[in-house]
């Protein structure tokens, strides 16, 4: 054991979503060779794949407590460092047989396996690897590298680093999945109860305020027809976004909690499903792809908000449902 065209536009949008729904429960094969390889499960010394996932019981080292927990907002930064010759064929905690060759390292607390984004904050690479192993134990030092991975972080030479290291949530779970899966258990992901908002990486980060203001002040839409225009300040569109083919609409600045008045949508059990409707919907609003816990299942809802009031609420409402998104729906948090 070792120490993440307007009317054209929406009706092809509603297809999409139609087939969308139609794939949203198909499972990750826990062997794809053309799946990236943080999404790799290892092999034990004879070969087999290695289907375990543990978070693990409290335990202690040289006089230290450590709890292994399933943290999906964990957000640390520390020192890294590396291992690799000597441990190099041996077994990993979870019973791999470590590959100082392969993209991976061992964590302390997170679970097993588990996917992390580690950026060395001294040269600004950043990668994801794939947590299978326990350590490293030195006061100071929040994650040990694979050899390979220090060489592409660029930690090989000074044989330490200081790094941010960040759970991501949906890559995490889909290995757990994958894991489960192969044993025959089902593939449902339990979410942890998370103080404030559950960390993500596009579960909205705090935007910042608008580059211009409207002056005067925003003006209200009044429910009654005809419907009025709606004035706003557009959000800044995602990167390479493009806004030709949809309106923007009223939202107000997303806080940190994330409450008040949202059309949903869609929401899908798998994230890249979520991520292609969020691409789609790009350019009428601030979009937010948000995980939820439904009855032990997770979920990714896909939201436009928060808007304005009500009645902006429901004029986008009317508009989606008329070109055909049917499961678009009015949320308020």
């Amino acid at each position: 054991m070792r120490e993440s065209q307007p009317v054209k536009a929406f009706a092809a949008l509603g297809l999409t979503l139609l087939v969308l729904a139609g794939c949203a429960s198909d499972r990750t094969s826990p062997v794809n060779s053309s799946l990236p390889h943080y999404l790799q499960l290892g092999r034990d010394p004879s070969g087999k794949l290695v289907t375990s996932y543990k978070v693990g019981n409290p335990y202690q080292v040289a006089g230290l407590w450590y709890y292994p927990a399933e943290d999906f907002g964990y957000l640390e930064e520390g020192i890294a460092s590396w291992y690799g010759p000597n441990f190099h064929g041996k077994r990993t905690a979870n019973g791999e047989v470590y590959d100082m060759d392969a993209l991976t390292a061992a964590h302390k607390t997170l679970p097993i396996p588990s996917v992390v984004k580690v950026t060395n904050l001294e040269n600004g690479r950043s990668m994801k690897l794939r947590i299978n192993d326990r350590g490293p134990f030195v006061e100071g030092r929040i994650i040990d590298l694979s050899r390979r991975a220090a060489q592409e972080l660029d930690v090989i030479r000074s044989g330490i680093a200081k790094v941010r290291v960040e759970l991501v949530p949906e890559d995490s779970l889909t290995l757990k999945n994958m894991a489960l899966d192969a044993r025959g258990q089902p593939p449902i992901a339990e979410m942890p109860t998370v103080v404030g908002s559950p960390r993500g990486p596009v579960v909205a980060e705090t935007l910042t305020p608008p580059v211009a203001v409207v002056s005067p002040p925003v003006t209200v839409p009044v429910p009654s027809p005809p419907a009025p225009s709606i004035t706003s300040t557009p959000l800044a569109p995602p990167p390479g976004a493009t806004t030709e083919t949809a309106s923007v609409v009223a939202t107000v600045s997303a806080s940190a909690t994330q409450s008040g008045i949202f059309v949903q949508a869609g929401a899908f059990s798998d994230i890249k499903n979520a991520r292609r409707l969020e691409a789609q919907l790009s350019g009428i609003g601030n979009i937010i792809v948000a995980m939820a816990d439904i009855g032990g299942r997770v979920v990714h809802r896909v939201r436009i908000g928060p808007m304005i009031d009500q009645a902006a609420a429901q004029q986008l409402l009317s508009d989606m449902l008329s070109r055909g998104y049917d499961s678009a729906r009015i949320v308020e948090d």
